[in-house]
């Protein structure tokens, strides 16, 4: 009797459920949020180093010329956030590990930057379709706590390195982009 007396109370919710339907409720539909930047991208291409990226119309862009090829940097006023494009020859020192470079470049940045930081070193990246290292670490410079990443790879008898700085209130703000300009990197020699 008492399986009877269940099954006749779930019968009479679901015919009352079709009698007085449930009260519509307002659905709110946000706009899918994206991290990407609504501005135009512009190819950068430099045919003596052989690299190519994409990168925001309305940065800044500063060839340098030598190891330190390029910087681009956010239009704001005050800003210390910068990509920079470095090429290293490292042809004296042939056939080495990539992880043995990047050890190498943290234990330089420790000897060169006040109150080194490293937050942390992976070597299973990819830049440019090539294995690659990121390593990501603070430092102070005055009175200013920046925050850089530096992502490289080796190719050849060169490493392309790539180091977003910024300081520790922009770094967030930049780095969808940055991260954006990044994936673009490519070698075309």
């Amino acid at each position: 009797m008492k399986n009877k007396s269940i099954l006749f109370t779930l019968v009479l919710i679901v015919i009352i459920s079709y009698v007085y339907p449930t009260v519509p409720t307002k659905q709110t539909v946000f706009a899918q949020q994206t991290t990407k930047p609504t501005t135009n991208f512009l190819p950068y291409v430099n045919s003596t180093y052989g690299i190519k990226l994409q990168y925001l119309s309305s940065w800044d862009k500063e060839e340098n010329g030598g190891d330190n090829v390029v910087t681009f940097s956010p239009p704001a006023i005050n800003s210390n956030a910068s990509l920079d494009i470095s090429i290293d020859d490292i042809s004296d020192e042939k056939g080495i590990a990539l992880a043995q470079y990047a050890s190498s470049g943290v234990s330089d940045l420790k000897q060169s930057l006040k109150n080194f930081n490293l937050v942390g070193l992976t070597t299973n990246n990819v830049l440019a379709g090539l294995p690659a290292y990121k390593s990501i670490y603070t430092y102070v410079d005055q009175n200013t706590i920046f925050k850089d990443m530096e992502i490289g790879a080796i190719k050849g008898d060169k490493a392309y390195i790539l180091t977003y700085e910024a300081g520790t209130n922009e770094y967030d703000k930049y780095l969808p982009i940055i991260q954006e300009m990044i994936n673009s990197f490519q070698i075309t020699k």
